[in-house]
């Protein structure tokens, strides 16, 4: 199978990101009147095909890199910072589940019980409010 062109390979990198044929046609220097009325056809090349789903393949991996990132990131603020306990609960569960930690350690976090890992026991149920929380009668 030939390769493609120049202008075929930014097409592609165009159209990954935009899914405009259009768009793409003419960002990858196709001339206006080839843009408005057969850019349609790249896409049933089945080369131009092939190499878009290898592209969309590294970028949709690539941004949900940075999404888990980013995720985990909001997940780490809530547990670490002043949220509410149910807040920081369910960011704890997740986390949990994220990387499969109720697996390793043996640890249902859907159960309201306290499991003990290590000395530590972790309580997966309604965290009961502190003290302070409690309005003075």
């Amino acid at each position: 199978m030939a390769s493609l062109t120049q202008k075929q390979l930014q097409f592609c990198e165009k159209y990954v990101t935009s899914r405009d044929a259009k768009k793409s046609a003419l960002e990858a220097g196709y001339s206006e009147a080839y843009a408005n009325g057969k850019a349609y056809l790249l896409l049933k090349d089945e080369r131009v095909l092939e190499k878009i789903a290898e592209l969309e393949k590294n970028f949709f991996s690539d941004r949900f890199a940075k999404l888990a990132t980013a995720s985990m990131d909001v997940l780490e603020e809530i547990i670490l910072e002043n949220y509410e306990d149910r807040t920081r609960l369910a960011a704890i569960k997740e986390v949990f589940k994220i990387y499969e930690l109720e697996k390793k350690l043996g640890v249902d976090t859907e159960k309201e019980a306290v499991s003990n890992y290590n000395g530590v026991n972790i309580v997966f149920n309604e965290i009961a409010s502190r003290k302070e929380d409690v309005p003075d009668e």
